[in-house]
């Protein structure tokens, strides 16, 4: 009589060596796409900010001087001028960011520096 098939003893060798490597992979996955997602973030931020600092040199004469509140400038007229792509996404949700919504903020403390950071629209 030829037997056919597994013994008990393989298949739950089978699936205790199936368990330890998913043990061992899933959580450098998860780690890894934590991973890009946030420097995906980063690379987005810049990229506006890249934007702005464009803006900014051909709308110098609206630039901020030492001591004056800072300037604020929706992404949607970074969009509408070119200095942005139009199609900045959430890269948790997928869903895109309503450019009304997201300013760069341009501000100065000696009149010839500037900084430029992302900030919601208030």
């Amino acid at each position: 009589m030829k037997n056919r098939g597994f013994t008990l003893i393989e298949l739950i060798g089978v699936i205790v060596i199936l368990s330890l490597l998913t043990l061992i992979i899933v959580p450098n996955v998860v780690t890894n796409l934590r991973e890009g997602i946030s420097d995906s973030k980063e690379y987005q931020n810049e990229s506006v900010i890249l934007g702005a600092k464009n803006w900014a040199s051909d709308h110098k004469d609206e630039l901020p001087e030492a001591g004056e509140d800072p300037l604020q400038v929706q992404l949607s007229r970074l969009q509408d001028e070119g200095y942005s792509s139009s199609d900045i996404k959430d890269l948790e949700s997928g869903d895109t960011i309503d450019p009304n919504s997201v300013c760069v903020v341009i501000s100065t403390t000696n009149g010839k520096r500037y900084t430029y950071e992302i900030k919601d629209c208030s």
